[in-house]
């Protein structure tokens, strides 16, 4: 395999270290630069530390041996059964789809995830989001998306600018349908469950009204945060999310005969189908994106 990227807290790069360090045939190197927090070869590679959190590995024995000192050192959430993460993509691109989805995984999936490389999809290349997309299907235990095409989102949008509504209200809505849909699949209360949401934070009040229309709240824990993309389970959310956006704008493509992301604003409105691959108020008003 070539290298791979595995993100953990920086808090955790310490007991990872030490971990790491007792594991057979292991040998702490001397960083190379300001940046290493450790070097170890284990597991018939090399494993760099950065100060960030990010852990680089360039074999598979080595990406097993961090995934189980990630294990050792308690690396995901021990204090629920299920955490359901929520994201999305496309919310501020003119160009395609808006999609929301919902991933809910335990703490082993979490760490089998984590261990392949699922991270915040805004750091990794298609390809990988691609490759990420199945695994997180095949792994998660329960996953739903949400896609608001163009034309929809033309539609919607209209709607609730009428309305007095925001882009916060469609957002807060999607997040709800998505996360319902994974929640009544996993049916925790029949299984006496205890779950976590988390959501990367855009409107906390309606996003949790929204959801008090959906489930009973009192039995879940809502975390609602900046940058909740360090949670596995949300990230994968936006992997689904921003796959699915991807697949639709390549597909929208093929069948127009144009590669759309190489199309400027300008030359979007100029064409007479624009509404039917491009969110039409962003582009008339950038000002409100």
């Amino acid at each position: 395999m070539g290298s791979s990227t595995i993100l953990v807290g920086p808090e955790q790069l310490d007991a990872l270290r030490r971990s790491l360090l007792q594991g057979k045939d292991a040998a702490l190197l001397k960083p190379t630069n300001r940046y290493e927090d450790f070097r170890i070869r284990c597991g018939g590679g090399l494993a760099i530390g950065f100060k960030t959190g990010k852990i680089v590995v360039n074999s598979e024995g080595c990406r097993a041996a961090v995934v189980k000192a990630i294990a050792e050192i308690g690396g995901e959430e021990s204090g629920h059964d299920i955490t359901i993460g929520s994201d999305e993509a496309g919310k501020g691109e003119w160009l395609g789809p808006m999609v929301v989805a919902a991933v809910a995984l335990t703490p082993s999936q979490s760490m089998t995830l984590r261990g392949l490389g699922v991270m915040d999809s805004k750091a990794l290349k298609l390809a990988k989001i691609a490759q990420l997309a199945v695994e997180i299907a095949a792994d998660s235990t329960s996953a739903s998306t949400v896609l608001i095409s163009p034309k929809k989102f033309n539609e919607k949008f209209a709607e609730i600018h009428k309305e007095g509504k925001n882009l916060n209200d469609l957002l807060a809505w999607a997040h709800a349908k998505v996360i319902s849909e994974v929640y009544q699949h996993i049916q925790p209360d029949k299984h006496g469950l205890r779950v976590r949401v988390v959501i990367d934070e855009f409107s906390k009040l309606k996003t949790e009204r929204r959801l008090n229309r959906v489930l009973e709240l009192k039995s879940i824990e809502l975390i609602q945060r900046p940058r909740a993309e360090d949670d596995i389970a949300v990230a994968s959310a936006s992997i689904l999310a921003r796959n699915s956006r991807e697949v639709w704008i390549d597909k929208e493509s093929d069948r127009l005969g144009v590669d759309l992301r190489a199309l400027k604003a300008a030359e979007a409105l100029s064409r007479a189908d624009c509404s039917s691959f491009a969110k039409l108020s962003y582009l008339k008003r950038p000002a409100d994106v």
